[in-house]
């Protein structure tokens, strides 16, 4: 994909569950050469259930601040290589739950943190009936925290702070679009860039 800035860009996709982030990150590298990379990742992965099992917001909100930060040395190599990189989930997911799952997240001074902050952010969202019929359609495999997963209150609330939290570079409604659509909205933003 041909953009006007050579640079290379760090793209976040962010949003509560079921909204078709994972899908568009994947299609994204895939198609255009991103490198795809979520939150949290391996090593930290393997502790991902039992930190959830703890029960403790604290804990699970310095668990995946830990994740963005752990995940910087990818970042950086890749942008060091001229690649751009696509990233499922990443600081405004960690904020925005946590904070929704009432954590004083001001604790942490956000502006110090040791991060690449993104090039471009954005931000999908879909209705709670929408997030419900394709949470029934997935398999049962999937690595998520269970409880917040059915949540549909939780979820709600989740998905306005998100909208108010940052100024995004896209907000994209997935209800009535396919991926594609999904895909092609955010591939002519990117071009534009």
């Amino acid at each position: 994909m041909l953009m006007q800035n050579d640079s290379p860009m760090i793209l976040v996709i962010e949003s509560i569950n079921c909204v078709g982030k994972t899908t568009l990150a994947k299609s994204i590298a895939s198609k255009l050469g991103f490198r795809y990379l979520y939150t949290p990742q391996s090593p930290l992965s393997v502790i991902r259930k039992e930190i959830e099992s703890l029960d403790d917001s604290n804990t699970r909100f310095f668990y995946y601040l830990t994740s963005v930060i752990a995940v910087q040395r990818k970042i950086r190599s890749d942008i060091d290589l001229g690649r751009s990189v696509v990233i499922d989930r990443y600081i405004h997911s960690t904020l925005v739950m946590h904070r929704v799952l009432g954590v004083d997240v001001s604790c942490v001074s956000i502006e110090k943190l040791p991060i690449l902050w993104p090039t471009v952010s954005v931000l999908l969202t879909a209705t709670s009936e929408t997030r419900v019929e394709r949470r029934n359609k997935r398999d049962g495999s999937q690595d998520y925290d269970q409880r917040i997963e059915q949540s549909t209150g939780l979820l709600d609330r989740a998905q306005e702070a998100f909208a108010d939290s940052h100024q995004w570079s896209l907000v994209l409604e997935t209800d009535g679009l396919s991926a594609e659509q999904v895909e092609a909205q955010v591939t002519l933003l990117l071009q534009e860039q």
